[in-house]
């Protein structure tokens, strides 16, 4: 029978507010009002505002939502989103951002299957070593979902596709590493995975996409945050 999540994952304070307490679904952190220094306000000729976060929008794409109606608190979140995700597709295509083949994902990850190993058994890697310096300065003793630990433009629905790869893989090897790996056993394993190997498979599936460096990838990975969050969100089923 498959590892389950609970199996390894220790028990949350129930705040909701702890990722390393197993929460590895809501990890990302995708608030439309950090978007602002990655969109550009102005989308249009048309000079109207967003009604909820005030960027300049064009006036016919709001005329159009708003059929000459006046907007309700939640038609004007689900406009201000709609709007983003249009600007967000606009930057994707100006940065050359693949189409992601989600039917194919796994077969992806499995290839890096050594590389993660190798992070799993320590050797040292970009993630494992940042999270290791926490670790001994004290640090991210609670680490809150409002850190967005999505792998960049793969967003939310491709951190949960790693994240269940990952727990299925290797659950049982990170229980039984982390009786002697201060860094797997610092934050207990979801926030390994989360912290780490997430971020670390998806650095790896970035320079395959865009044939980049590791230290290219990872700024692509960072900067491309904002947009995977709204263009590959989970919400789509």
């Amino acid at each position: 029978m498959p590892a389950q999540l609970s199996d390894f994952v220790p028990p949350g304070n129930g705040n909701g507010d702890d990722i390393g307490d197993g929460d590895l679904s809501d990890a990302s952190s995708s608030g439309l009002s950090s978007l602002g220094s990655l969109f550009p306000d102005k989308e249009g000729d048309g000079g109207a505002q967003c009604p909820w976060c005030g960027a300049t929008v064009d006036m016919k794409l709001l005329k159009d939502f708003s059929n000459g109606k006046r907007l309700n608190v939640r038609l004007q979140t689900k406009f201000c989103e709609e709007h983003r995700k249009k600007s967000a597709m606009a930057t994707w295509e100006s940065k050359a951002y693949p189409e992601v083949e989600w039917s194919t994902l796994e077969s992806r990850f499995k290839k890096h299957q050594t590389h993660l190993l190798d992070i799993i058994n320590g050797e040292e890697s970009f993630y494992r070593t940042r999270l290791a310096a926490k670790i001994e300065q004290g640090q991210g003793r609670s680490m809150k979902k409002e850190e967005n630990l999505n792998p960049g433009y793969y967003g939310p629905r491709g951190f949960n596709m790693m994240c269940d790869y990952l727990v299925k893989e290797y659950s049982d090897m990170l229980k039984k590493k982390a009786v002697h790996d201060k860094v797997i056993a610092g934050r207990g394993s979801a926030a390994f995975i989360q912290a780490v190997l997430v971020a670390e498979l998806g650095v790896q599936l970035i320079m395959e996409d865009m044939l980049v460096s590791p230290e290219e990838a990872r700024h692509i990975l960072e900067e491309s945050k904002p947009i995977g969050d709204l263009v590959h969100a989970d919400n789509w089923l």
